[in-house]
Protein backbone atom coordinates (compact mmCIF):
# COMPACT_ATOMS: atom_id res chain seq x y z
CA UNK A 1 0.00 0.00 0.00
CA UNK A 2 2.23 3.10 -1.35
CA UNK A 3 1.19 6.29 0.41
CA UNK A 4 2.64 10.05 1.19
CA UNK A 5 4.56 9.43 4.44
CA UNK A 6 2.57 12.95 5.63
CA UNK A 7 -0.88 11.57 4.61
CA UNK A 8 -1.14 8.17 6.98
CA UNK A 9 -3.89 8.85 8.78
CA UNK A 10 -5.75 10.07 6.00
CA UNK A 11 -5.28 6.72 3.95
CA UNK A 12 -6.48 4.50 6.62
CA UNK A 13 -9.48 3.24 4.99
CA UNK A 14 -13.52 3.04 7.01
CA UNK A 15 -13.60 0.30 8.65
CA UNK A 16 -17.74 0.00 8.10
CA UNK A 17 -17.22 -0.01 4.30
CA UNK A 18 -13.82 -1.45 3.30
CA UNK A 19 -12.91 -4.30 1.53
CA UNK A 20 -11.03 -7.00 2.85
CA UNK A 21 -7.73 -6.36 0.89
CA UNK A 22 -8.14 -2.89 1.97
CA UNK A 23 -8.20 -3.44 5.35
CA UNK A 24 -4.93 -6.39 5.28
CA UNK A 25 -2.89 -3.87 3.65
CA UNK A 26 -3.52 -0.63 5.70
CA UNK A 27 -2.37 -3.59 8.39
CA UNK A 28 0.69 -3.95 6.68
CA UNK A 29 1.32 -0.79 6.15
CA UNK A 30 0.85 0.19 9.90
CA UNK A 31 3.18 -2.66 10.66
CA UNK A 32 5.63 -1.82 8.37
CA UNK A 33 5.70 1.94 9.99
CA UNK A 34 4.99 1.49 13.89
CA UNK A 35 6.68 -2.32 14.06
CA UNK A 36 10.21 -2.27 14.23
CA UNK A 37 9.64 -6.03 15.64
CA UNK A 38 7.41 -8.53 13.22
CA UNK A 39 3.92 -8.87 14.24
CA UNK A 40 1.63 -12.46 13.98
CA UNK A 41 1.17 -12.12 10.19
CA UNK A 42 5.10 -11.44 9.26
CA UNK A 43 5.93 -15.29 10.61
CA UNK A 44 2.95 -17.05 7.89
CA UNK A 45 4.82 -17.68 5.34
CA UNK A 46 3.55 -18.65 1.76
CA UNK A 47 0.39 -17.89 2.74
CA UNK A 48 -1.91 -14.99 0.29
CA UNK A 49 -5.77 -15.74 2.01
CA UNK A 50 -7.99 -13.07 1.32
CA UNK A 51 -5.95 -10.33 0.80
CA UNK A 52 -3.34 -10.82 3.57
CA UNK A 53 -0.74 -11.95 1.17
CA UNK A 54 2.73 -9.38 1.53
CA UNK A 55 2.63 -6.31 -0.66
CA UNK A 56 4.52 -3.15 -1.30
CA UNK A 57 4.53 -0.82 1.61
CA UNK A 58 5.72 2.26 0.12
CA UNK A 59 9.03 1.67 1.81
CA UNK A 60 10.96 -1.03 -0.47
CA UNK A 61 12.55 -0.06 -4.08
CA UNK A 62 11.31 -2.17 -6.87
CA UNK A 63 13.15 -5.55 -7.38
CA UNK A 64 14.86 -3.99 -10.72
CA UNK A 65 16.16 -1.07 -9.24
CA UNK A 66 20.58 -1.27 -8.85
CA UNK A 67 21.93 -1.62 -5.38
CA UNK A 68 22.89 2.09 -5.13
CA UNK A 69 18.70 3.28 -5.92
CA UNK A 70 17.95 1.11 -3.62
CA UNK A 71 20.12 1.87 -0.49
CA UNK A 72 18.90 5.82 -1.29
CA UNK A 73 15.03 4.40 -1.34
CA UNK A 74 15.26 1.89 1.82
CA UNK A 75 17.19 5.60 3.43
CA UNK A 76 14.83 6.96 2.49
CA UNK A 77 11.89 5.14 3.70
CA UNK A 78 13.21 4.52 6.90
CA UNK A 79 13.07 8.19 7.33
CA UNK A 80 9.87 8.79 6.50
CA UNK A 81 9.16 5.70 9.12
CA UNK A 82 10.30 7.10 11.34
CA UNK A 83 8.93 10.20 11.21
CA UNK A 84 5.40 9.32 11.01
CA UNK A 85 6.34 7.05 14.14
CA UNK A 86 7.41 10.42 15.93
CA UNK A 87 4.26 12.01 14.79
CA UNK A 88 1.24 12.18 17.41
CA UNK A 89 -1.58 12.60 15.68
CA UNK A 90 -0.49 9.92 12.87
CA UNK A 91 -0.41 7.68 16.09
CA UNK A 92 -3.17 8.63 17.35
CA UNK A 93 -5.32 7.93 14.43
CA UNK A 94 -3.69 4.39 14.02
CA UNK A 95 -4.91 3.91 17.24
CA UNK A 96 -8.14 5.19 16.78
CA UNK A 97 -8.58 3.28 13.50
CA UNK A 98 -7.35 -0.07 14.75
CA UNK A 99 -9.88 0.12 18.05
CA UNK A 100 -12.63 0.76 15.56
CA UNK A 101 -11.44 -2.09 13.50
CA UNK A 102 -11.22 -4.54 16.74
CA UNK A 103 -14.84 -3.67 17.94
CA UNK A 104 -16.64 -4.02 14.62
CA UNK A 105 -14.25 -7.22 13.61
CA UNK A 106 -18.05 -9.70 13.52
CA UNK A 107 -19.13 -6.76 11.26
CA UNK A 108 -16.37 -7.64 8.79
CA UNK A 109 -17.35 -9.53 5.18
CA UNK A 110 -14.67 -12.14 5.47
CA UNK A 111 -14.97 -16.03 7.13
CA UNK A 112 -14.02 -17.20 10.39
CA UNK A 113 -10.29 -17.15 9.38
CA UNK A 114 -9.52 -14.04 8.12
CA UNK A 115 -11.31 -12.51 10.73
CA UNK A 116 -9.63 -14.44 13.44
CA UNK A 117 -5.93 -12.80 11.14
CA UNK A 118 -6.91 -9.31 10.85
CA UNK A 119 -7.93 -8.97 15.08
CA UNK A 120 -4.59 -10.92 15.50
CA UNK A 121 -2.90 -8.58 13.50
CA UNK A 122 -4.53 -5.50 14.73
CA UNK A 123 -4.28 -6.26 18.45
CA UNK A 124 -0.50 -6.63 17.71
CA UNK A 125 -0.15 -3.59 16.37
CA UNK A 126 -2.35 -1.81 19.08
CA UNK A 127 -0.11 -3.36 21.47
CA UNK A 128 3.20 -2.02 20.09
CA UNK A 129 1.36 1.68 19.37
CA UNK A 130 0.03 1.76 23.09
CA UNK A 131 3.03 -0.32 24.29
CA UNK A 132 5.46 2.76 25.29
CA UNK A 133 8.13 5.08 24.22
CA UNK A 134 11.42 4.29 21.97
CA UNK A 135 11.64 0.58 21.83
CA UNK A 136 8.37 -0.27 23.62
CA UNK A 137 9.86 -2.20 25.54
CA UNK A 138 12.36 -1.90 29.18
CA UNK A 139 14.30 -5.36 29.76
CA UNK A 140 14.64 -4.85 32.77
CA UNK A 141 16.28 -8.39 34.19
CA UNK A 142 16.14 -11.27 32.06
CA UNK A 143 14.74 -13.64 34.83
CA UNK A 144 12.60 -10.99 36.07
CA UNK A 145 10.89 -10.03 32.90
CA UNK A 146 10.12 -6.67 30.90
CA UNK A 147 8.76 -3.11 32.13
CA UNK A 148 6.19 -1.97 29.52
CA UNK A 149 4.57 1.41 29.33
CA UNK A 150 0.92 1.18 27.90
CA UNK A 151 -0.88 4.81 27.66
CA UNK A 152 -4.61 5.09 26.49
CA UNK A 153 -6.51 8.13 25.62
CA UNK A 154 -9.53 9.35 27.14
CA UNK A 155 -11.35 11.55 24.83
CA UNK A 156 -14.14 12.70 26.33
CA UNK A 157 -12.15 13.98 29.43
CA UNK A 158 -8.92 15.40 27.50
CA UNK A 159 -6.52 13.19 28.98
CA UNK A 160 -4.80 10.04 29.25
CA UNK A 161 -3.73 7.04 31.30
CA UNK A 162 -0.47 5.44 31.60
CA UNK A 163 0.38 1.76 33.48
CA UNK A 164 3.44 0.14 33.58
CA UNK A 165 3.44 -3.51 33.91
CA UNK A 166 5.71 -6.21 34.34
CA UNK A 167 5.62 -9.13 31.66
CA UNK A 168 7.19 -12.01 32.74
CA UNK A 169 8.91 -14.85 30.69
CA UNK A 170 5.95 -17.93 30.38
CA UNK A 171 6.36 -20.95 30.77
CA UNK A 172 8.49 -19.86 34.15
CA UNK A 173 7.38 -23.23 36.06
CA UNK A 174 6.19 -26.95 35.00
CA UNK A 175 2.99 -25.75 34.39
CA UNK A 176 2.35 -24.85 30.73
CA UNK A 177 -0.71 -22.98 31.23
CA UNK A 178 0.96 -19.89 32.89
CA UNK A 179 -0.04 -17.31 30.04
CA UNK A 180 -1.17 -14.88 32.01
CA UNK A 181 2.13 -14.01 32.42
CA UNK A 182 2.38 -11.86 29.17
CA UNK A 183 0.13 -9.05 28.38
CA UNK A 184 -2.41 -10.23 25.66
CA UNK A 185 -3.88 -8.15 22.77
CA UNK A 186 -7.39 -8.31 24.19
CA UNK A 187 -6.52 -7.10 27.29
CA UNK A 188 -4.97 -3.82 25.13
CA UNK A 189 -8.42 -3.81 22.87
CA UNK A 190 -10.51 -3.92 25.77
CA UNK A 191 -8.66 -1.44 27.89
CA UNK A 192 -8.56 0.91 24.92
CA UNK A 193 -12.22 0.77 24.54
CA UNK A 194 -13.19 1.65 28.00
CA UNK A 195 -11.28 4.24 27.95
CA UNK A 196 -12.38 5.74 25.01
CA UNK A 197 -16.50 4.79 25.75
CA UNK A 198 -16.52 4.22 29.49
CA UNK A 199 -20.57 5.37 28.76
CA UNK A 200 -20.51 2.10 26.17
CA UNK A 201 -19.88 -0.44 29.18
CA UNK A 202 -22.07 2.21 31.52
CA UNK A 203 -19.17 3.19 33.87
CA UNK A 204 -20.15 6.61 33.96
CA UNK A 205 -22.89 5.38 35.81
CA UNK A 206 -21.18 4.06 38.46
CA UNK A 207 -21.82 5.22 42.09
CA UNK A 208 -19.83 5.60 45.36
CA UNK A 209 -20.30 1.49 46.30
CA UNK A 210 -19.88 0.29 42.99
CA UNK A 211 -17.49 -2.94 43.03
CA UNK A 212 -15.78 -4.17 39.56
CA UNK A 213 -14.41 -7.93 39.22
CA UNK A 214 -11.88 -9.18 36.31
CA UNK A 215 -11.68 -12.34 35.70
CA UNK A 216 -8.13 -14.09 33.98
CA UNK A 217 -6.76 -10.72 35.32
CA UNK A 218 -3.20 -12.16 33.66
CA UNK A 219 -0.52 -9.56 33.96
CA UNK A 220 -3.19 -6.75 35.23
CA UNK A 221 -3.19 -4.31 32.61
CA UNK A 222 -7.36 -3.88 32.41
CA UNK A 223 -7.57 -3.47 35.71
CA UNK A 224 -4.50 -0.83 36.15
CA UNK A 225 -6.08 1.04 33.15
CA UNK A 226 -9.75 1.00 34.82
CA UNK A 227 -8.78 2.02 38.43
CA UNK A 228 -6.42 5.37 36.77
CA UNK A 229 -10.05 5.80 34.22
CA UNK A 230 -12.44 5.63 37.26
CA UNK A 231 -10.92 8.85 39.14
CA UNK A 232 -11.87 10.65 36.02
CA UNK A 233 -15.23 10.04 36.07
CA UNK A 234 -15.92 10.42 39.34
CA UNK A 235 -13.87 11.54 42.93
CA UNK A 236 -16.26 9.02 45.50
CA UNK A 237 -14.50 5.48 45.43
CA UNK A 238 -14.42 3.13 48.01
CA UNK A 239 -11.33 0.98 49.03
CA UNK A 240 -10.73 -1.99 47.07
CA UNK A 241 -13.49 -1.18 44.53
CA UNK A 242 -11.45 -3.46 42.15
CA UNK A 243 -10.65 -7.02 42.76
CA UNK A 244 -8.27 -8.48 39.79
CA UNK A 245 -8.11 -12.48 39.95
CA UNK A 246 -6.43 -15.20 38.18
CA UNK A 247 -5.92 -19.06 39.09
CA UNK A 248 -2.37 -20.04 38.38
CA UNK A 249 -0.16 -18.94 41.30
CA UNK A 250 2.85 -17.61 39.20
CA UNK A 251 0.22 -15.38 37.45
CA UNK A 252 -1.03 -14.26 40.92
CA UNK A 253 2.45 -13.30 41.96
CA UNK A 254 2.78 -11.59 39.26
CA UNK A 255 -0.58 -9.88 39.24
CA UNK A 256 0.00 -8.66 43.19
CA UNK A 257 3.63 -7.00 41.90
CA UNK A 258 1.99 -5.26 39.39
CA UNK A 259 -0.85 -3.82 41.65
CA UNK A 260 1.06 -3.43 44.60
CA UNK A 261 3.75 -1.22 42.53
CA UNK A 262 0.73 0.62 40.99
CA UNK A 263 -0.95 1.57 43.61
CA UNK A 264 2.72 2.86 45.59
CA UNK A 265 3.41 4.79 42.92
CA UNK A 266 6.18 4.38 41.53
CA UNK A 267 5.70 5.89 38.36
CA UNK A 268 5.10 9.91 39.41
CA UNK A 269 3.19 10.31 36.19
CA UNK A 270 0.57 7.77 36.68
CA UNK A 271 -1.84 9.88 38.15
CA UNK A 272 -4.84 9.35 40.70
CA UNK A 273 -6.04 5.50 41.09
CA UNK A 274 -8.10 3.31 42.59
CA UNK A 275 -7.27 1.05 44.82
CA UNK A 276 -7.31 -3.04 43.76
CA UNK A 277 -6.38 -6.08 45.04
CA UNK A 278 -5.36 -9.37 43.80
CA UNK A 279 -7.91 -12.55 44.39
CA UNK A 280 -7.29 -16.47 43.79
CA UNK A 281 -10.17 -17.56 41.99
CA UNK A 282 -11.55 -20.90 40.63
CA UNK A 283 -14.46 -20.46 38.13
CA UNK A 284 -15.38 -24.29 38.73
CA UNK A 285 -15.55 -23.66 42.08
CA UNK A 286 -16.12 -19.72 43.19
CA UNK A 287 -14.71 -18.91 46.51
CA UNK A 288 -17.26 -16.43 48.63
CA UNK A 289 -14.82 -15.43 50.88
CA UNK A 290 -13.52 -12.05 51.15
CA UNK A 291 -13.24 -10.15 49.24
CA UNK A 292 -15.16 -12.13 46.79
CA UNK A 293 -18.20 -11.83 49.49
CA UNK A 294 -20.31 -9.56 48.34
CA UNK A 295 -21.43 -9.26 44.77
CA UNK A 296 -20.14 -6.78 41.63
CA UNK A 297 -21.83 -4.58 39.94
CA UNK A 298 -19.29 -5.17 37.11
CA UNK A 299 -17.35 -8.48 35.55
CA UNK A 300 -15.29 -8.20 32.93
CA UNK A 301 -12.90 -10.56 31.17
CA UNK A 302 -10.72 -10.27 28.09
CA UNK A 303 -9.78 -13.58 25.72
CA UNK A 304 -10.07 -16.05 29.19
CA UNK A 305 -11.92 -19.04 27.20
CA UNK A 306 -8.88 -21.50 26.02
CA UNK A 307 -11.38 -24.66 26.19
CA UNK A 308 -15.32 -25.45 25.84
CA UNK A 309 -15.50 -26.52 29.23
CA UNK A 310 -14.69 -22.75 29.83
CA UNK A 311 -17.62 -20.60 28.73
CA UNK A 312 -19.55 -22.95 31.11
CA UNK A 313 -17.30 -22.41 33.99
CA UNK A 314 -17.59 -18.38 33.00
CA UNK A 315 -21.09 -18.31 32.80
CA UNK A 316 -21.65 -20.21 36.24
CA UNK A 317 -18.91 -18.38 37.96
CA UNK A 318 -20.64 -14.75 36.82
CA UNK A 319 -23.79 -16.21 37.68
CA UNK A 320 -22.72 -16.76 41.00
CA UNK A 321 -20.83 -12.94 41.95
CA UNK A 322 -22.73 -11.12 39.82
CA UNK A 323 -25.13 -8.52 41.58
CA UNK A 324 -28.47 -8.10 40.00
CA UNK A 325 -29.01 -5.89 37.43
CA UNK A 326 -25.21 -6.00 37.41
CA UNK A 327 -23.59 -6.64 33.67
CA UNK A 328 -20.73 -9.23 32.47
CA UNK A 329 -18.66 -7.65 29.66
CA UNK A 330 -17.03 -10.61 27.81
CA UNK A 331 -13.96 -9.53 24.79
CA UNK A 332 -13.45 -13.18 22.90
CA UNK A 333 -10.94 -13.07 20.34
CA UNK A 334 -11.90 -15.33 17.44
CA UNK A 335 -9.78 -18.65 17.18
Amino acid sequence: MGHNPLSLAASLPPCRSATSAQICDALKTLRDVFCRLPAAADFRQGVAHDGLAQTDSGYVTEADEDDDDEDDVNDKGSDDAQALRDDPVERDAAVRWLTGLIGRADELPVDEESRERIVDDACAVLSRLTGGEDEEQQLQDDDLGMTRRFEFAVPSKHTSIKVDLLDTPMQTTDDHTDVGLQTWGASVALSELVCQTPERFHLDKASHGTRILELGAGTGLFGLALSSLLPCLTETWPSQAIIATDYHPAVLKNLAINLDAHMAGTSADTGATVPLKAAHLDWSAPSRAAPLDEPFDFIFAADVAYAPEHAIWLRDCAATLLAPGGVFWLMVSIR
